[in-house]
């Protein structure tokens, strides 16, 4: 597999990892074809998780586990000296150590043969941060879009902006399908948006973040009244 193909694969796995995982999250943001490459693995992926249904853990697993733990930890403390025993014990001592033997032998085969509990693994995720890439039909229209949950503000990079008689204006929409005016952006270079109050419950992976091309004096603050230039998925970082 190319390299890009399996750091795109690793990323939609939740595998990367500190500098690894923020080079790749650049490199979706930067790259139109790599971020669409994750976005086909995530999707090939996903019926993979259909498949694992939630099982409880058996009644007593916790007490069994610390029983066996506690038995392979006395199993590997050295024995303790005993005195040897006496010409009328000595006909039972090989039933005794046979049988010691037998026991440690079980709590072994035990351990081996018992399931452990199944672990859900979960994605690493910073709660604070969160990232879009939105493209659309223009030819060389790219924007990216970075949220801090500390600050509440949202940075917008625009390249790549046609000249026209309109404005660019940014809206979320969550999965209600109702889109949330975000605010107008430059043509170019980074705009800082203050998201409002009651809007930044809708920064979560179920919204997107789309761009219209609107009149210098909205018709209608609450909606858009042009159609959809360039889109993009939030994602979690």
């Amino acid at each position: 597999m190319p390299d890009r193909s399996a750091m795109a694969a690793e990323l939609a796995l939740g595998l990367l990892e500190g500098a690894e995982r923020a080079e790749a999250l650049r490199l979706m943001l930067a790259d139109p074809a790599f971020a669409a490459e994750v976005e086909a693995w995530r999707a090939r992926l996903a019926p993979l998780y259909d498949g694992f249904a939630e099982t409880p853990a058996p009644a007593g697993l916790i007490e069994r586990i610390d029983s066996l733990i506690d038995a392979e930890q006395a199993a590997e403390r050295p024995a303790p000296v005993v005195a040897p025993l006496s010409a009328k014990a000595g006909g039972n001592g090989w039933k005794i150590a046979t049988f010691a033997a037998s026991a440690v032998a079980a709590v072994l085969a035990l351990a081996l043969v018992l399931p452990g509990p199944a672990v859900k693994q979960t994605p690493p995720a910073n709660p604070d941060m969160a990232v879009a890439q939105l493209t659309g039909p223009i030819e060389g229209l790219l924007l990216t879009a970075r949220y801090d949950s500390r600050t509440s503000q949202m940075l917008v990079r625009v390249e790549g902006m046609p000249v026209t008689d309109t404005e660019p204006e940014l809206w979320i929409v969550p999965k209600d399908g109702q889109p949330r005016r975000l605010g107008r952006l430059m043509r170019g270079g980074v705009t800082r948006i203050e998201i409002p109050e009651g809007h930044r419950k809708f920064i979560d992976p179920l919204s997107n973040l789309i761009l219209t091309m609107e009149p210098k004096v909205l018709p209608d603050p609450d909606k858009p009244s042009a159609p959809t230039v360039a889109q993009g998925r939030l994602q979690r970082i």
